[in-house]
């Protein structure tokens, strides 16, 4: 995004890089990626912020209303089940060159992410150790994550015909601020239909892609990044 917007930067991989790490805690930013500049900094996607930061004009999509946003999450979330099922065992060892995660470990994360929003009212606190979590042991084969990826879907359900209309605008706690639960909803809506966007990349890269394209309108109404990595 950064680039379409005609704006120079230095991209720089904290990994091995103490000297980055430290400077991202200086300035209160839990995770990567991030966007410094100077002693401000912007984390992880958010196009708005991101536009203030760097004093570009943006004009974002509007948000879509809380049960839409639901239906879009649940959709995503099927899809995913659907194409990680059919994957075969070795293709679940794909990475991408410069991503260390494999496509298990990738769909795992997908799935983890989305449970994290049910997880955040049990707990109290939306905690980016979720968001780092590797598929455990018991959850090996395409077939062990898509049925994960049930239990999740159940829980989502459940959480969503019990909640109250009230309960969107209200706000939760996160890693990275206080957020209104609406907003909650559409970063974990995005954010997982960007990771069946890499996993379907990954799966294609090595000749494993189920018949069934992935349906772009999926993501409509939702702030995707353009670039799928």
């Amino acid at each position: 995004m950064i680039s379409s917007w005609g704006v120079e930067f230095e991209p720089v991989n904290i990994l091995g890089n103490p000297e980055a790490q430290s400077e991202l805690r200086k300035l209160g930013v839990p995770a990567v990626p991030a966007t410094v500049v100077e002693d401000r900094a912007v984390h992880g996607w958010n196009p708005e912020a991101l536009a203030r930061l760097l004093e570009v004009p943006y004009q974002g999509v509007p948000t879509l209303p809380p049960l839409e946003l639901a239906e879009k999450l649940d959709a995503i979330l099927a899809q995913a089940q659907y194409t990680i099922g059919k994957a075969p065992s070795s293709a679940l060892e794909t990475v991408h060159p410069e991503r260390p995660r494999t496509v298990r470990d990738l769909a795992f994360h997908l799935f983890r992410l989305s449970a994290g929003f049910v997880d955040t009212f049990e707990a109290g606190f939306h905690h980016k150790d979720w968001l780092y979590e590797s598929a455990p042991d018991a959850i090996r084969s395409g077939a062990d994550i898509a049925r994960y990826g049930s239990e999740v879907r159940r829980r989502l359900e459940k959480w969503f015909s019990a909640a109250a209309d009230h309960v969107f605008s209200e706000s939760v706690s996160t890693y990275y601020g206080e957020q209104t639960v609406q907003a909650l909803l559409e970063r974990t809506a995005w954010h997982a239909g960007q990771h069946l966007r890499q996993v379907h990349a990954l799966l294609e890269s090595a000749g494993n892609l189920p018949e069934e394209s992935l349906d772009s309108t999926l993501f409509d109404g939702l702030p995707m990044p353009a670039a799928i990595w």
